[in-house]
């Protein structure tokens, strides 16, 4: 639980994981406090290498908070096994309302994805998203040691890095962006472009999924801070330091999506769903209900398809499973309602015999029975208007490698510069979506094979291990470098021996 990790030569050092939610949630019941897993994609992700690390995961919650202080309760985890600490952050109703749903959700995702026409820009939300970031820096304050490696996840917590730093000039400090970052034209449009930035340029190194996001966050920091940037080697020089930017795109726990693909009744639940919904052909889509993820889009090319396919009406059937998602800030209510008028619009025009040919699912679940879906379908669609990346693509691949299973995707997902097998198909058009489920249901066996095979392979060969693997090497390099020109300057000895 409390590890060692070495990650440079001579530098050893636990490893701390902040990010806004963890890996549990707790909630108040009549026995006590109890802490629920938390089903999400940074879980997925970020869980299986605290496991085999250790170290502290410090995050949120979940509970509110009246009081002033951060610092929450401290649980070893998994229960039974206990192999890192959840150290929980605590926040107030107001700030989660104004920091979260308020500057995350309503500012920076519709700006980062490029949807300036949702972005709200708040001045008080701003000053909350501040006032959070500084008690997460306070946590970690308490809780990390000086040779401890900080490892901060997302958009939520831009500022803390710089925070962390100015408490310790000689940390080892690392960021994941894992949404898209947007061109400069449209960033430098946040009133606080600069500020965000320079939180952020308080680490050694700055990962994103794709080298896009990678050249738009370099000229970025070129032109709204003058940092002098080097885009050859991806390096910003930066207050006597060398920062080092990267494109590692995440992966996945493939050894344990496969053991759940083999299990008998998982397969028996598969077969089930089959019966249940009907027809030749079951499609997919599993999203988060949110309007970067082109549901609306999606069920408009299925409309599409039905008007100008005949010969598939009662033969097809569109299973679209939504998460909720945020469901309190305004702009997620108002697609949840224009999704099921789509749906029922659809469902009123072409329902014939009794077998409607969408069928919606507002519900989350959870990897089991995710996995039973996946096995059930014939085609996955991930047509996202702009995604940072999309773990779905990956799962379908690795549960269905070896059947003559179809991922169509969109090319604005950053996971479409991996998957090169996939169909491609323009979500903004319903009639090439269409036209490419159509063509990806006519594919033989041997081509669907073959392309979830070779997909396989990228996806195995750049799992959550690989990239965990990447993230340390660019990492071990960068503050390497750092720390051998930050600690010529007598200043920064001087306190560094005040933080150690």
């Amino acid at each position: 639980m409390d590890r060692m990790t070495t990650l440079f030569d001579g530098y050893e050092g636990r490893l701390i994981v902040v990010s806004n939610r963890g890996s549990c949630t707790f909630k108040k019941t009549s026995s006590g406090l109890q802490a629920t897993p938390s089903v999400s994609g940074l879980v997925s992700a970020l869980e299986p290498i605290l496991k085999e690390q250790g170290g502290i995961w410090v995050a949120w919650g979940g509970r509110y908070s009246t009081a002033s202080k951060a610092m929450g309760l401290s649980l070893p985890l998994p229960e039974k096994n206990p192999r890192y600490v959840n150290q929980e952050v605590l926040l107030s109703r107001k700030e989660v309302t104004q920091y979260y749903d308020g500057f995350s959700n309503n500012c920076l995702w519709p700006l980062c994805h490029s949807f300036l026409e949702k972005t709200i820009f708040n001045e008080d939300d701003w000053r909350t998203y501040i006032k959070v970031n500084k008690k997460y820096a306070r946590v970690l304050a308490k809780v990390a040691k000086p040779r401890d490696m900080i490892w901060v996840q997302d958009y939520h917590l831009a500022l803390v890095p710089r925070l962390v730093r100015e408490h310790n000039p000689l940390a080892a400090l690392a960021l994941f962006w894992h949404i898209p970052f947007p061109p400069v034209e449209i960033f430098e449009t946040l009133p606080w472009a600069r500020d965000l930035i320079q939180g952020i340029l308080g680490c050694d190194l700055i990962a994103f999924h794709t080298e896009s996001y990678t050249r738009n966050f370099l000229m970025s920091v070129e032109e709204i801070t003058g940092a002098k940037v080097d885009y050859r080697n991806k390096t910003i020089e930066w207050r006597d330091r060398t920062i080092k930017v990267a494109a590692l795109p995440i992966g996945l726990d493939c050894k344990q999506l496969e053991g759940l693909a083999q299990r008998p009744d998982l397969r028996t639940q598969a077969q089930q769903i089959r019966d249940k919904i009907g027809g030749q052909y079951l499609i997919l889509g599993v999203d988060r209900l949110d309007y970067s993820k082109g549901i609306i889009e999606r069920l408009e090319a299925i409309e599409y398809l039905l008007e100008n396919y005949p010969e598939y009406r009662g033969k097809l059937t569109f299973l679209q499973i939504a998460a909720p998602s945020r469901t309190s800030v305004p702009a997620y209510s108002q697609l949840r309602r224009r999704v099921e008028e789509t749906v029922g619009r659809i469902n009123g025009r072409f329902t014939h015999n009794y077998h409607s040919p969408i069928q919606y699912l507002f519900q989350s679940l959870d990897k089991e029975n995710l996995v039973a879906h996946y096995l059930a379908s014939d085609m996955l669609l991930v047509t996202p208007l702009r995604d940072g990346l999309n773990l779905v693509a990956k799962e379908y691949v690795v549960v269905n490698t070896g059947k003559d299973a179809i991922l169509v995707l969109s090319p604005l997902a950053g996971v479409a510069f991996q998957l090169k097998q996939a169909i491609i198909a323009n979500p903004y058009y319903p009639k090439a979506l269409a036209d490419s489920i159509v063509n990806g249901l006519k594919l033989t066996e041997g081509e669907k094979r073959h392309r979830m095979n070779q997909m396989y392979k990228t996806v195995k060969g750049q799992d959550i291990f690989w990239w965990w693997k990447m993230i340390q090497e660019n990492w071990i390099a960068s503050y390497r470098h750092s720390q051998s020109k930050f600690v010529m300057h007598p200043s920064v000895k001087k306190q560094a021996r005040v933080a150690n």
